[in-house]
């Protein structure tokens, strides 16, 4: 997903001069072409995120899309006060880009985990939260940023995440992009943790159990239509690489309560338990409880209720 960020983005800012892209002293191999290319569009901040969201805000209010880019918790957490200060409270035309969600970066230790992100970000007043499932939900979602004018935060995985759709699709903001359809309910993911759900989809249809699997990328706009169809349907079961405390599911539940929607509903989520781990990502997925067979005995007991 890094990599076709960095190429959809650089396409949109050879049209656009008004298309900043800034990064913390990292992401060489990844952004130099973009910095060859574009000089004039290109800020090395250095090691100095706070500073960095600061420069983005201003560089924002002056009529730029300024996309600040980094690793995991440094442009999201290390920065946070900037990010509420500098761009959400002013409305600026900032694009938080994170590298590295959840595990990504596992081998790493906790302090590059990113799995409180999401919670924080998206009670920022303006911020639009928004998770790529995999390249080609990356590529719309790039384009449809360069032209949005409101605070967004980016969710990317590190690199070589699997597709999960067939084909490009069409981006529509706030739509549930569904891969396949079942009546006996609903897997709901956001991010590359969508080859888990897929995986268990296959596992309950061979006990005869055919579920939809879908993927929500706009977690600040919950596709309130899909999620009243899904919840007549019979049990969901969401899946995210983030904390269970106020991430994707969190949301779902939220819109549900919010609109008076009955639904049975399960959590797929960081457990959070031994922060002490390192490992890869697949490691440190099961460990936490992001599984297949997690997803599947989780939906099979909400069915028996």
């Amino acid at each position: 997903m890094r990599d076709t960020f960095v190429k959809t983005l650089l396409k949109e800012a050879r049209k656009d001069s008004n298309i900043i892209l800034m990064t913390g002293d990292l992401g060489f191999g990844v952004l130099d072409e973009f910095q060859k290319e574009l000089p004039a569009q290109f800020i090395n901040s250095g090691v100095n995120e706070q500073t960095m969201m600061g420069l983005a805000g201003g560089y924002a209010s002056t009529g730029k899309r300024v996309f600040v880019y980094s690793i995991g918790n440094f442009p999201t957490l290390r920065c946070l006060e900037q990010i509420r200060n500098d761009v959400c409270l002013m409305n600026n035309s900032v694009v938080v880009v994170s590298v590295g969600a959840g595990y990504a970066y596992g081998s790493q230790g906790y302090t590059h985990h990113a799995l409180e992100d999401i919670a924080v970000l998206r009670a920022l007043p303006n911020m639009d939260v928004i998770v790529p499932a995999d390249p080609h939900e990356t590529i719309g979602i790039t384009q449809l940023l360069t032209t949005t004018k409101n605070p967004s935060y980016l969710r990317l995985g590190k690199s070589n995440e699997p597709l999960i759709h067939k084909k490009e699709i069409s981006i529509t903001p706030g739509k549930i992009n569904e891969l396949s359809g079942g009546a006996d309910g609903t897997l709901i993911f956001s991010g590359s943790v969508g080859v888990i759900a897929v995986e268990a989809a296959r596992e309950l249809a061979l006990k005869s159990i055919n579920v939809s699997v879908a993927s929500l990328p706009f977690v600040s706009q919950i596709d309130l239509d899909y999620l009243k169809s899904a919840a007549k349907k019979g049990p969901i079961v969401v899946v995210e690489e983030h904390s269970y405390r106020g991430g994707v599911g969190s949301a779902i539940l939220e819109t549900l309560s919010n609109h008076a929607i009955s639904a049975q509903v399960a959590l797929v989520a960081a457990s959070q338990t031994n922060l002490s781990q390192i490992g890869d990502q697949d490691f440190l997925r099961n460990e936490n409880g992001i599984s297949s067979k997690n997803i599947i005995s989780k939906f099979l007991a909400l069915r028996a209720n």
